[in-house]
């Protein structure tokens, strides 16, 4: 749905709190961002699939949610390259690893396949989490990890937000600013508004939002 809102010019907050009216439904997890990850869910709805396909079952709901899932993530590289405009020796900051906050779970981190994506497209990456660094480090390599979020900042050419830890929702954004290569701040989870960050003289992009 935030894709579609992107292409449509539509608020996805705004829709998600339409949708959220309905009951049936709610508003608790109508949140974008770059897919699900983790050590459940991915292997929940990967094991109802094989369960399909051996009973012979053509599940094609569940394949279309593993199919956009990934989709998703490489979305998220290509809204990268076109904000930073190329990746090719670029330096991008990454804020948070982990699947989600408040764990170091690395487990199907969406942070994996798009940092991958990014370094073998020629970027160089910086990052920083409160507490996955160490699981990160086996399975992200060459990567400069840092022990501040604003050392994240420090020469590159943007900072993208990938997982919203409350540390990350109270940064000074002035200090940040000073740090960065280029004012470029691209916030894959939605935790900053739009205006407000145009105010500190960002270029700033989220999901499913207008700039």
């Amino acid at each position: 749905m935030a894709n579609l809102c992107e292409q449509v010019g539509a608020d996805v907050q705004s829709v998600a709190k339409g949708m959220g009216l309905d009951g049936r439904i709610g508003s608790k997890f109508l949140h974008p961002g770059p897919g699900y990850g983790g050590s459940c869910f991915p292997k929940d709805v990967s094991a109802l699939a094989q369960i399909a396909q051996k009973n012979g079952y053509e599940f094609k709901i569940i394949r279309s949610v593993m199919e956009v899932n990934y989709r998703q993530r490489e979305l998220m590289v290509a809204k990268i390259e076109k904000e930073v405009g190329g990746l090719d020796g670029k330096r991008l900051g990454i804020l948070g690893l982990s699947f989600k906050p408040n764990t170091d779970d690395m487990r199907d981190a969406p942070s994996i396949m798009i940092i991958d994506a990014l370094q073998k497209k020629g970027a160089r990456i910086t990052a920083y989490d409160p507490a996955a660094m160490e699981e990160a480090k086996k399975v992200l390599l060459d990567v400069l990890y840092v022990s501040d979020p604003y050392a994240v900042a420090d020469g590159a050419d943007a900072l993208i937000l990938m997982t919203e830890w409350n540390l990350f929702r109270n940064l000074d954004m002035d200090k940040i600013k000073s740090r960065l290569k280029s004012p470029v701040f691209i916030d894959l989870r939605n935790v900053y508004e739009p205006k407000k960050m145009a105010g500190f003289g960002f270029r700033y992009a989220s999901v499913g939002r207008p700039g």
